[in-house]
């Protein structure tokens, strides 16, 4: 259960610093004031006390921010990634219109696999790989006990 664990938070990390490498490449006049508060605008998108610092905080017990299951919760985090993605260069028309309050589930699925349609694509077009991608908590698998590894 460690390696997962560790491998989660690579992943979680990693796309983060991805992200920000991202927003960087599309938006540099934005990155060119040192004491720009746009990287507080990024680590929005994540819950907690977001850094690029790996172990900082407890292990999350639930799956949330944009892993969140809850549509309602990933809703406030979709929103967030939106208004990001959407100042960006090239991107498409329907992920510039904000998502309406109180939608259903179905409406907040289908903008999250448009950005992340859109996001990856970006990416793999300016980077040459396809990105990491946020991945859901590993648990323990049935039948192990807590002290497994």
């Amino acid at each position: 259960m460690t390696k997962s664990k560790i491998l989660w938070d690579l992943y979680e990390h990693n796309f983060q610093f991805e992200l920000v490498a991202l927003d960087r490449v599309m938006m540099p006049s934005w990155w060119s004031n040192r004491d720009s508060e746009w990287l507080d605008h990024i680590w929005q998108i994540f819950p907690g006390d977001s850094e690029l610092t790996m172990c900082t905080e407890p292990f999350p017990q639930q799956n949330q921010g944009l892993g969140s299951s809850n549509f309602q919760s990933k809703q406030e985090y979709i929103e967030k990634l939106q208004a990001l993605l959407a100042v960006w260069p090239g991107c498409p028309l329907d992920l510039a219109e904000p998502i309406m309050p109180l939608v259903s589930s179905s409406h907040v699925w289908a903008m999250e696999k448009k950005l992340a349609i859109f996001y990856v694509q970006l990416f793999f077009d300016t980077f040459g790989h396809p990105p990491l991608l946020p991945c859901l908590i590993p648990t323990a698998p049935q039948g192990y006990g807590s002290n497994s590894r």
